[in-house]
């Protein structure tokens, strides 16, 4: 029996060995930017309107961990660990918008161009000849008509994806992860680099990012096992609150960064166009859809919008830009006990507290 007992532990305990440190691993290690630039700053609130600021902010950290505030420009609040690496989520959207207007203006790719020209299938479940129509375009609005499970879907999608072949690619708006995890795919295999080397040369260097590296971009979730069986696999993309705030300061500025124009003024123009009024009411205050980003018309405003609190609001009227972050795991360990917690939604309606805060602070 001792013999047996001992065995057994000296197969268990290799097993529990390997099982902690895989739980315990980081997806994505801090390195500084080589080519990081300080954040430009200015001092339009008073040191009262930073405090009170600052105060809220604190006292309501369960969902905005680090808060960063741009206005023409220049860095006006800053809030928290702003140098941490956080999941942006389904931010991440928003900021493969902009990868893509700048592959599209540099001649990568087309927005014409159907999922057949592109090579685009599935292999354990096909695409039909009606979904093989789509385009970039379609995917851009969530409206490819392609109904099948993605990776990281949330249980919304789940619960009302439409029938296979129930609309035709253009035709019906559907929060599809199909759509944006093949977008990720599409842009390695047009420009011939990954997410990561891409985003680097095209956006972090020219915005000068502080706390950016390729392997910010890391591929699938944490969790061992999946049950999508999609050939896509979900891209999620770390960033810090400053580096978030920068992404969002420039495209407030219709894509320039100091003088240099990052991502073309007509991409983001278009982007921020209303490509479908037909919003589900839990995406308050949200009444419609660009080219993956949210629009909330009473506001004027455009947010990138992602689980736990992750969110960039943007006002180019006021050229104001706000980045509210929280930190949701970095590992399988930490992801887990984020999930555990009984309030892990963040809050659109605190962020919008700090934004008429700020609004009425530098008006």
């Amino acid at each position: 029996m001792r013999v047996l007992l001992k065995n057994i532990l000296n197969i268990l305990l290799p097993i529990l060995l390997l099982g902690s440190t895989y739980a315990c691993l980081p997806r994505v290690w801090y390195r500084p930017s080589p080519y990081a630039s300080p954040l430009p700053t200015a001092d339009r609130l008073t040191a009262i309107q930073r405090e009170q600021l600052t105060q809220y902010i604190r006292d309501t950290a369960q969902n905005a961990q680090a808060v960063v505030a741009f206005y023409e420009g220049k860095a006006i609040l800053d809030v928290g660990d702003t140098k941490r690496l956080i999941n942006c989520h389904s931010a991440r959207k928003s900021i493969m918008n902009l990868l893509i207007g700048i592959a599209q203006e540099k001649g990568f790719l087309r927005l014409d161009e159907t999922l057949a020209q592109l090579g685009i299938d599935e292999r354990k479940t096909p695409l039909t000849s009606q979904e093989k129509t789509a385009t970039i375009h379609d995917l851009l609005m969530a409206k490819s008509g392609v109904y099948l499970p993605a990776e990281a879907e949330t249980d919304f999608a789940k619960a009302h994806r439409p029938r296979r072949g129930q609309y035709k690619p253009g035709e019906f708006f559907f929060y599809n992860n199909f759509d944006f995890n093949v977008l990720g795919a599409i842009l390695e295999k047009k420009t011939g680099q990954s997410i990561g080397k891409f985003m680097e040369d095209y956006l972090a260097k020219p915005l000068g990012m502080q706390d950016f590296a390729p392997s910010n971009i890391v591929y699938g979730n944490p969790w061992p096992l999946r049950n999508d069986h999609s050939d896509y696999r979900v891209y999620w993309i770390f960033l810090s609150a400053r580096d978030l705030a920068r992404i969002g300061a420039m495209v407030s500025q219709k894509g320039v960064w100091k003088t240099t124009q990052v991502v073309p003024a007509n991409w983001i123009e278009e982007s921020f166009q209303p490509h479908t009024s037909t919003v589900d009411k839990s995406m308050w205050p949200f009444d419609a859809y660009g080219y993956l980003w949210w629009i909330d018309h009473d506001t004027q405003t455009y947010w990138a919008d992602g689980f736990g609190g992750q969110f960039l609001l943007i006002d180019p009227a006021r050229r104001l830009a706000i980045a509210q972050r929280n930190f949701t795991g970095n590992s399988f360990l930490t992801s887990g006990l984020f999930m555990l917690k009984k309030k892990r939604d963040g809050s659109r309606r605190q962020l919008l507290h700090v934004y008429e805060s700020i609004k009425q602070g530098v008006n």
